[in-house]
């Protein structure tokens, strides 16, 4: 009887996990592509000011708008994900020409 109970449960948390890595990939793919957006916009802009010179003072400024953008619009996203949505941007825009 033991078994039994334990071969369910296991079966039950098997299933219970898969549905949650559905829900979470989906969720983070859906967050990536509001961020990968306003990205896209911010880089444009930044890579636009004569002012920031460097790669890194680029990267960190872009970071910071997003961050705030992203918090103002209700999305809160940890930093790697912002920074990869940086990242896909910029490669977005050297892809069309447009870096």
């Amino acid at each position: 009887m033991f078994q039994w109970l334990k071969k369910m449960f296991s079966s039950l948390l098997r299933k219970f996990w898969s549905f949650l890595k559905v829900i979470f990939r989906g969720a983070v793919e859906l967050v990536l592509a509001q961020l990968r957006e306003m990205a896209i916009e911010i880089v444009k802009d930044i890579a636009k000011n004569p002012s920031i010179l460097t790669n890194e003072e680029k990267r960190k400024a872009a970071f910071e708008r997003l961050k705030n953008d992203a918090l103002d619009r209700g999305i809160a996203a940890k930093d790697s994900l912002i920074n990869l949505a940086i990242e896909l941007s910029v490669q977005f825009l050297k892809v069309r020409g447009e870096f």
